[in-house]
């Protein structure tokens, strides 16, 4: 990004930064769990997911590589040693479950990571807002994807379902 680019980011840049930052590790911490999760999931359910966890460990590597875009744009500097990857980033790492053939386990581990993200995603884009166009549209088109992964992940183990036949017996 040029000067003038740069100039219009009407907020404290190292901050902003910081920020893009520990989204950036998430979203390589996230990459990671997904694929080796992808790799170990035994057992029929286990197998069942395998696809979903590739497919998404797909998607988390590339919000990555939009964060590290941004990152660079904005004078900044990606983090690019794993050994760093846990340290800087928000949120720690989902290693795979010991019970590998544990697939609701598995979502479950991931529904939270997902929701982590969510809320990463909202305060970059609450941070943004007016003040950085092109970092606020990365951010809640980011946002929106990982609101659908909660949801698809929700799902799956029915919690949607569940929460609809709740509210038509509040009824």
């Amino acid at each position: 990004m040029g000067e003038k680019g740069r100039s219009i980011v009407e907020l404290d840049v190292k901050a902003l930064l910081a920020e893009l930052k520990k989204a950036y590790l998430d979203e390589l911490l996230a990459f990671y769990s997904y694929w080796i999760t992808a790799q170990v999931a035994e057992g029929f359910h286990g197998e069942e997911l395998t696809e979903h966890f590739a497919e998404d460990a797909t998607e988390e590597l590339g919000h990555a590589q939009k964060l590290a875009a941004r990152i660079l744009e904005l004078g900044g500097d990606p983090v690019v040693h794993p050994k760093e990857w846990e340290v800087g980033a928000d949120h720690k790492w989902v290693a795979p479950r010991r019970d590998r053939s544990d697939a609701e386990g598995m979502v479950e581990d991931q529904i939270r990571a997902e929701r982590d993200a969510i809320e990463a995603y909202n305060r970059i884009a609450k941070m943004t807002f007016g003040k950085d166009p092109v970092t606020y549209s990365l951010g809640t088109e980011l946002l929106e994807e990982e609101v659908r992964h909660e949801e698809f992940l929700e799902n799956l183990l029915g919690r949607r379902a569940g929460r609809r036949k709740k509210a038509a017996r509040r009824r």
